[in-house]
């Protein structure tokens, strides 16, 4: 009994790391694109007035 406990724990763990990663690149993601679609905002009419 204690054997399984610490196999299906030595498997746990990494599925949760790595869904951990994942979900954390996907947010770091949409921080990037949301960050670079309100800098292309705040530029776009200095790039139509020609500075």
């Amino acid at each position: 009994m204690e054997e399984k406990n610490k196999s299906s724990l030595g498997v746990l763990i990494p599925v949760v790391v790595a869904l951990i990663g994942i979900i954390s690149s996907v947010a770091y993601i949409v921080f990037k694109v949301s960050s670079n679609k309100v800098h292309e905002e705040k530029w776009q009419d200095y790039d139509e007035c020609g500075i």
